[in-house]
């Protein structure tokens, strides 16, 4: 089978998905609004489908193009939809002011961790060529700015972003080092993943709208 060099098509086209994937994850660390966290999530998930697809394309493979047209109507529908409807329109969410550093500084953070996945991934990648040689440390970057996205916003919603935005930068690694591995195994992972996001939602939107502008610190205090 023909390896995914970074100077084919497809590789070039793969670069731009995790290029355009990770401004999104910036894009999403620099703002306070709800709304806009779910549209840049939203964004990010339908830029995945596409780089899914276009390893799809590359190796021929029919159940990696079920896996694109899943992940667009899962991740980069579906979840954004009922984000939308249930966390923010029922509960009014507008501007996320649980924050526990300024926005430059997260900005400034972010962007040196993207420079540390560059700095750790790249001496460990497969042979020199091979598309993952950028698409690793920019899906390592992803995950890491998800998980910042944890860190610095304190409230709930936007945490379930984060979380989500960590799994986008999980799957772009898996699709780009394991596109080969049987489907079973992707298959199994993304819907272990799936169910756990809509198990999260279906727990957030119940919660009361005092809570709902809660803090993750000011839940902890309910704990006996």
């Amino acid at each position: 089978m023909e390896s995914l060099t970074a100077t084919s098509g497809a590789g070039v086209l793969l670069d731009l998905c995790a290029v355009i994937m990770l401004l999104c994850a910036f894009a999403c660390l620099g703002s306070k609004l709800f709304n806009r966290y779910v549209t840049y999530y939203g964004l990010q998930s339908v830029v995945l489908s596409v780089a899914t697809g276009v390893v799809a394309f590359h190796f021929d493979r029919v159940e990696l193009w079920l896996l694109c047209v899943l992940t667009l109507a899962i991740k980069g529908i579906g979840i954004p939809l009922a984000t939308r409807r249930l966390l923010i329109e029922r509960l009014e969410l507008r501007r996320d002011a649980a924050v526990s550093i300024g926005l430059s500084t997260t900005l400034i953070i972010a962007g040196g961790l993207t420079a540390f996945s560059y700095l750790v991934t790249r001496p460990q990648l497969l042979p020199h060529g091979l598309v993952a040689a950028a698409v690793v440390p920019l899906s390592t970057a992803i995950i890491l700015l998800g998980a910042l996205e944890m860190v610095v916003r304190r409230h709930t919603v936007a945490q379930l972003i984060g979380w989500l935005i960590v799994e986008n930068g999980v799957f772009l690694a898996a699709i780009t080092l394991a596109a080969t591995f049987p489907f079973i195994v992707e298959a199994g992972i993304f819907l272990d993943l799936v169910a756990a996001v809509l198990i999260m939602v279906v727990f957030v939107s119940g919660l009361t709208h005092q809570l709902a502008h809660a803090s993750a610190g000011e839940l902890k205090e309910l704990s006996g």
